[in-house]
């Protein structure tokens, strides 16, 4: 399986393709073992065709890939698909670029969905995976659903639009030739389209608009509260949509029993399907996107940056991002490598604010002016006993009054390992404790300059 990693996101691959087991391979026919039906389904609708290439590739000659669950004798439906001649793992990229075949951009542009916002480039964490899990399943309209309509919850920039928009790029995708008819719209826009066709007395060309669909995927409904002929219109549309087993799926900013200023009628149809929320993403979760639209964007983002942006960025991923391309924005213009003294930067550029902790570099011009060393000296190799005393304080302090792992701080001292950072911590946490006159004085000052907001400089 790891030759399929490079076509795939640590994420995509992590999760589904690295769970299947090669079982066995005969008359050209590859068997692998999934760990459940699900995983089984979802491998053969979404990633048999890059499977396959991958196989060819390593084989020589035409394989199919066939799953089946491990532990159940049951064979599933073979998938007897052709080969493309630069096949991926991502079934709607139709070339390197990762932008959609133009018969699904063209409908995407008609359905005013953007082709950029896809399952494949949505990253996964334990804050959005049963959200995810339940878009990908409403967007199979080949099956019958008990989540209808769909209703997504969350905080600004967590992803409600990515995934709401990616839902309906993937029907589009997966059936492309059926003449699926798929509308996502903006809970303004729809207000505004319903008052247009009321000034044009053309009610008959907005009803068919919204309710000649197969799939109406609308953001932001809370901006429907207290517009009550809007909500009118949009209750008939719903239930035109639903009673002929149209599908809708809808997002918020606040779960449904907060939505005031809403027809009781509505907040019962909201409430009748599936309700589920994506929450702010976890370190982790931030983490992975970071790396990912570097990879995307072929940008070099060094670890240690993008673990500074990512503990500092922590509200919702639209900040990320935008941090993430301001930092590209100073390493182009600029023409400098993504640094942490520019990663740190961009943090107080983007929160407009230090966090309540003192920058890295405010304690590091401190402490080399304190001891009157430079900072150059201060974050060099040398081991003269002073400086190496000097850095050890700084790192320690860093350790006591930032949020920066151990790792991290190591970066800012020319790349030093956390051992480093262990060691110094613990040697002068030591001598505090011990009540070491010099390294009680110096720590004592140096904590009083810091929270001044500006190293003030001892008389030479």
């Amino acid at each position: 399986m790891s030759a399929v990693a490079p076509s795939v996101s640590e994420t995509t691959f992590s999760s589904w393709i690295e769970t299947l087991k090669p079982e066995k391979l005969e008359d050209r026919v590859l068997t692998l073992l999934a760990p459940s039906k699900f995983h089984r389904e979802f491998v053969e609708e979404h990633f048999v065709p890059g499977l396959e290439a991958v196989a060819r590739e390593n084989t020589g000659e035409s394989v199919r890939v066939r799953i089946r669950v491990q532990g159940n004798g049951e064979i599933p439906r073979q998938r007897n698909l052709p080969f493309a001649p630069s096949a991926q793992i991502r079934p709607e990229v139709s070339n390197g670029t990762g932008d959609l075949a133009p018969s699904v951009s063209d409908a995407a542009a008609e359905s005013n969905l953007s082709p950029r916002y896809r399952f494949e480039n949505f990253v996964e964490g334990d804050c959005n995976s049963f959200a995810r899990a339940a878009c990908l399943a409403i967007s199979d309209l080949s099956r019958p659903t008990l989540w209808n309509p769909l209703l997504i919850y969350g905080g600004t920039g967590l992803g409600k639009t990515h995934l709401l928009q990616a839902i309906g790029n993937r029907v589009l995708s997966v059936r492309r030739n059926d003449g699926i008819r798929v509308r996502y719209v903006s809970s303004e826009r729809f207000t505004q389209d319903f008052i247009q066709s009321v000034r044009s007395q053309q009610g008959s060309d907005f009803s068919e608009k919204y309710r000649n669909v197969d799939l109406l995927l609308v953001d932001d409904i809370q901006f429907f509260a207290t517009k009550e002929r809007t909500q009118t219109e949009f209750f008939h549309a719903f239930n035109a949509l639903h009673q002929s087993g149209r599908r809708i799926v809808m997002t918020s900013d606040r779960p449904v029993h907060e939505l005031a200023g809403f027809d009781e009628r509505l907040i019962s149809r909201f409430d009748s399907g599936l309700v589920t929320n994506v929450n702010p993403p976890t370190y982790e979760t931030r983490l992975a996107i970071l790396q990912d639209r570097a990879k995307f964007e072929h940008f070099p983002l060094p670890f240690d940056v993008a673990d500074l942006l990512s503990t500092h960025i922590t509200s919702n991923v639209r900040e990320l991002e935008g941090a993430f391309a301001a930092l590209v924005a100073h390493c182009q213009f600029g023409r400098v490598p993504a640094t942490l003294e520019l990663a740190q930067r961009v943090i107080q550029e983007k929160t407009g604010k230090r966090t309540g902790r003192p920058p890295v570099e405010l304690i590091q011009q401190t402490v080399a002016d304190y001891f009157r060393i430079s900072q150059d000296a201060l974050r060099g190799k040398t081991r003269k006993k002073e400086i190496a005393y000097a850095r050890m304080i700084a790192m320690y302090l860093m350790t006591e009054l930032t949020e920066h792992s151990l790792k991290t701080i190591g970066g800012f001292f020319g790349g030093r390992d956390h051992s480093t950072v262990i060691h110094a911590r613990d040697t002068i946490a030591e001598l505090r404790k011990t009540d070491e006159v010099q390294t009680v004085c110096a720590l004592g000052d140096l904590e009083r300059r810091l929270s001044l907001g500006a190293p003030v400089r001892t008389s030479m």
